[in-house]
């Protein structure tokens, strides 16, 4: 199985509408970024970053509404 880019600790940040970043909380993995991403869009929706706390790296996760 291919490793993921981001490696944990992971920090899960909310896009303001502005485009600033608020941090919402912390993952262990990836999959567990992912399933918190979508709890907080239930009551936030909007579009998350994903940043590695060793790498720096980051994602974005965009949320798109249903028609």
């Amino acid at each position: 199985m291919p490793q993921s880019p981001l490696l944990p600790p992971l920090d899960i940040f909310r896009v303001t509408d502005d485009g600033k970043l608020l941090w919402r909380t912390t993952a262990d993995s990836v999959e567990s970024a992912a399933r918190r991403i979508k709890m907080l869009m239930i009551s936030e929706p909007g579009d998350y970053v994903v940043c590695s706390q060793q790498t720096g790296d980051k994602t974005i996760i965009r949320f798109e509404k249903l028609a």
